[in-house]
């Protein structure tokens, strides 16, 4: 099942084939119903003094299950699971006190009360359960072990909105200045503008330098006499030189260049789960669960990687499994 977002509008496909998800909302359901008329019989029998604080928390509960529904079939639990923890225990107190104040009365409109309560309490512990586990806790395998339903595991670890990041810093992955060859603006605070401007074509720093004066990379050991041979420690030649086959100048062109790129693409994933992309990152790209990327970058928590479709972009590695 494709990932989706709220503006996707709603599936509940995940309800009906996670079993835990299915039967607890049947529960649900029924039990609010079954509390909401036995409070409703119980005040016109006997009035409000047996029901009192029930008739606020009834409410609380109605909201709590359109939230679990919302979240489920926008497969957004990530993003809503502490509301809808912090409101479920809110919601377990008042069913505790629903069941305190009526069972064993004698007056059938409070058991049916009562009885509703209960069947609540119960579900809102299992739903606290489920969006308070992390991914790799042994109640989130119990729980999975019913079935899946497509959804998103709930994690701590999702990542906060970044300002920048490497797929809009440039066509390198740096900033502006820097992806032309220059040192971009990114300096300016730490060195007083000596760095402001991008290192030119003749390899001079158009801005200001630390000692106010611009400084030239020309001349002798300069990175620009290629062609004349240059002096000591220049590129084109004479001892000390930086030649075509010293470290300094990178891989040059032959076998090691290709074990290189074959290095950088020799990962697989699967993803475990769906994940839908933050619309606050366009770098993030979104996946179906059993999707196969391959990974150009697993360093970190978020991983580079490519879909089949060719978009790159980053993806969380605990959500992928190398193949």
């Amino acid at each position: 099942m494709p990932p989706r977002g709220p503006s996707e509008g709603y599936d509940f496909t995940p309800i009906l084939t996670h079993y835990l998800f299915l039967f607890t909302t049947i529960l649900a359901v029924i039990g609010w119903f079954v509390a909401f008329i036995g409070q409703a019989v119980a005040t016109a029998q006997v009035g409000n003094g047996s029901v009192g604080v029930l008739w606020f928390s009834i409410f609380v509960q109605l909201a709590l299950i359109l939230g679990v529904l919302h979240t489920l079939a926008t497969d957004s639990i990530a993003m809503h699971r502490f509301q809808i923890a912090t409101f479920g225990s809110i919601a377990i107190v008042f069913a505790v006190i629903g069941v305190n104040q009526g069972i064993f009365t004698g007056n059938a409109a409070l058991d049916a009360m009562a009885a509703g309560w209960l069947i609540l309490a119960m579900v809102d512990i299992l739903w606290v359960l489920y969006f308070t586990s992390e991914e790799d806790s042994l109640m989130l395998h119990v729980f999975n072990s019913l079935g899946t339903g497509g959804l998103s595991p709930p994690s701590r670890r999702r990542r906060a909105t970044r300002t920048t990041s490497m797929m809009n810093m440039g066509n390198n992955g740096y900033t502006a200045g820097y992806s032309t060859g220059g040192i971009g603006p990114m300096y300016d605070t730490k060195m007083g503008g000596s760095m402001t401007g991008p290192i030119g074509g003749t390899g001079s720093f158009r801005g200001g330098s630390a000692e106010g004066t611009p400084r030239s990379l020309g001349g002798t050991g300069s990175v620009n006499n290629l062609g004349n041979g240059g002096g000591p420690g220049s590129v084109g030649g004479g001892d000390g030189s930086i030649g075509p086959g010293s470290p300094l100048m990178g891989r040059a062109a032959g076998p090691d260049s290709n074990l290189a790129t074959a290095e950088s693409h020799q990962y697989r994933a699967k993803a475990l789960y769906n994940y839908t992309a933050s619309p606050d990152d366009p770098n993030e790209i979104s996946f179906a669960k059993g999707d196969i990327l391959e990974i150009l970058d697993k360093n970190g928590k978020w991983w580079q990687a490519r879909k089949a479709d060719g978009t790159v972009g980053i993806a969380p590695s605990n959500y992928l499994q190398i193949v």
